[in-house]
């Protein structure tokens, strides 16, 4: 069962206290400028008093070891670590959760903000990785479909893969198989991404109108919370390595 966090009510309750109202303004206009502010800017106490009690929940929250990585999970161009470690974990989840075969996962290299680090891994960490509120959800795609999804990776170089390779040349596709076969006219093959790339995100309009066969409310970020926290408790370490999915010549 996924388990939601708390950690969005914190930040939703600082919002609504210190902005000058929460309610819905039908006609708002504002005027003013920016002040510098240095090392001699002094808080003010009241508001300092207020904020702590929040900032430190929060903080202790955040600093929670989860797990631990026996290697950094660097991202860059092409295929990375990290991409390779969050498309794997992604692929899993989805299939545990659904219980049947998912051919290829997908996440963009801009989708991934932050690095992991060697040791252990916080929740902070996580939030980092994945501030977003982006939700997992499962397309359905015709060869054709497939096919302008390898050219789009040849050509932009930057996203993260799972299940599908491509090698191309310069900005041209060369070839692509899925799970090391080639793919086939008439079946349909499904893919799990993110809700902003499934609905033409980072110009992949192509995606955009596809059959969803699963339009789910988990957040990638809970996903991965989840799944590191139960390989944790099997004694896994989080671990990727570059396998060839992507040959970018």
């Amino acid at each position: 069962m996924i388990k939601y966090h708390k950690t969005t009510l914190l930040h939703l309750a600082l919002l609504c206290i210190l902005a000058t109202s929460c309610k819905q303004q039908l006609h708002y206009q504002y005027q003013g400028g920016y002040e510098q502010i240095d090392g001699q800017a002094i808080p003010d106490p009241e508001t300092q008093t207020f904020v702590n009690p929040y900032k430190e929940e929060m903080e202790a929250e955040m600093n929670q070891v989860i797990g631990e990585s026996s290697i950094s999970l660097t991202k860059g161009q092409g295929e990375s670590l990290l991409g390779n470690f969050v498309t794997n974990i992604q692929k899993e989840f989805a299939e545990e959760t659904y219980g049947y075969q998912v051919d290829i996962s997908l996440m963009n290299n801009g989708g991934m903000r932050n690095e992991l680090p060697e040791g252990a891994i916080t929740l902070g960490h996580i939030y980092e990785l994945s501030p977003f509120d982006n939700y997992l959800v499962i397309l359905e795609l015709q060869a054709a479909d497939v096919k302008n999804l390898a050219e789009f990776i040849a050509r932009r170089k930057n996203m993260a893969i799972q299940g599908l390779s491509v090698v191309g040349l310069e900005d041209e596709l060369l070839s692509f198989q899925i799970n090391g076969k080639e793919v086939m006219e008439n079946q349909t093959y499904l893919l799990v991404i993110n809700d902003y790339l499934a609905n033409g995100g980072d110009d992949m309009e192509f995606l955009a109108g596809l059959p969803k066969k699963e339009d789910s409310n988990i957040l990638l970020r809970d996903m991965l919370i989840n799944m590191i926290k139960k390989k944790t408790g099997k004694g896994e370490k989080l671990y990727a390595q570059i396998e060839g999915r992507q040959i970018h010549n």
